[in-house]
Formats: C-alpha cells, sequence, structure tokens
C-alpha cells in the first residue's frame, strides 16, 4: 500500500470515528434535555397532586350521592308497582 493510500484511510477511519462520537454526543445531549424536562415535569405535576385529589373524591361523593337517589328512586318505582 502506498503512502497516500494509507492517508486516504486514515482519514476515511478518522471521520468515521468523529460521526460516531458525535452521534454519541448528540445522543448524550437529548437524553440530558429529555431528563431534565422529565424533572421539570414531574415537579408541575406534584404541584396538581393536591388539586387532582381532591376532584376525584368529590366525583366520588357525587357519583355515590347519584348512586343512592337513583336506588332510593328504583326502590319507590318497585313498592308503586307491587302495590298496584
Amino acid at each position: 500500500m502506498e503512502s497516500s493510500d494509507g492517508r486516504v484511510v486514515l482519514v476515511i477511519v478518522i471521520a468515521m470515528v468523529l460521526f460516531f462520537v458525535g452521534r454519541r454526543f448528540q445522543r448524550t445531549l437529548d437524553t440530558w434535555r429529555g431528563w431534565g424536562k422529565a424533572v421539570k415535569d414531574a415537579a408541575d405535576a406534584a404541584g396538581r397532586i393536591t388539586g387532582a385529589r381532591s376532584a376525584a373524591w368529590s366525583a366520588v361523593r357525587s357519583m355515590l350521592l347519584v348512586g343512592g337517589a337513583t336506588l332510593a328512586f328504583i326502590a319507590l318505582v318497585v313498592n308503586a308497582i307491587r302495590s298496584q
């Protein structure tokens, strides 16, 4: 192999190594940004937990009230039908 061929191969190998290192660096930066965004989103979500919990309990109380009213209405209708 002549020295010019060796230099071409060396330049190609160096270019490939730089490409792979650059891709790894870019992946590292993207992962770091994703982690930072996840931490921020978790902090935002933690701030909304108390509001979501009170809304959920309110919905449960409302559903129990509606369910009880429905059962009372059905019992009233069934009792009216039996008495005829």
